[in-house]
């Protein structure tokens, strides 16, 4: 493989992970595919496809325990607003618009930065460097 189809392919590996807007886990499955079909073929390619899936296994599961926290706050509040309302008082459900309000300012951080971090990692790869992505657990090594 030459360094540039080296570089080319380690910066659509980075890329490719933006085909979860299509498909559900299409951003760690496809990724995975070129990876694995590739890696045998240049060590940069294999640095930056470890990099890649390593990176959204982790915001797989950072995603998931996030859902969980907000979930627990989500139906405390919920739990709450219905203890309130049986008990006949009227209230506004601040708690809960304070959950949703949250929920949807991390959604957005979360979706932004990693949408800033893939664009990073695919210029990095372009430019013939492996890029870490910061916060990432090495599931594969």
């Amino acid at each position: 493989m030459t360094p540039q189809n080296e570089k080319t392919t380690a910066a659509l590996l980075h890329l490719s992970a933006f085909a979860k807007y299509l498909t559900p886990f299409a951003g760690i499955v496809v990724p995975l595919i070129i990876w694995q079909t590739k890696k045998h073929q240049s060590e940069y390619v294999d640095e930056n496809g470890k990099a890649v899936v390593n990176f959204h296994l982790s915001i797989l599961a950072y995603s998931i325990l996030i859902t969980i926290v907000l979930g627990i706050f989500f139906i405390g509040s919920i739990a709450n607003y219905v203890e309130i309302e049986n008990a006949g008082g009227e209230v506004i459900p601040i708690d809960l618009i304070t959950v949703g309000i949250v929920s949807l300012s991390v959604l957005g951080i979360w979706t932004i930065a990693e949408f800033i971090l893939v664009i990073l990692g695919t210029v990095r790869a372009n430019e013939g460097s492996v890029y870490k992505y910061p916060f990432t657990i090495n599931f594969i090594k």
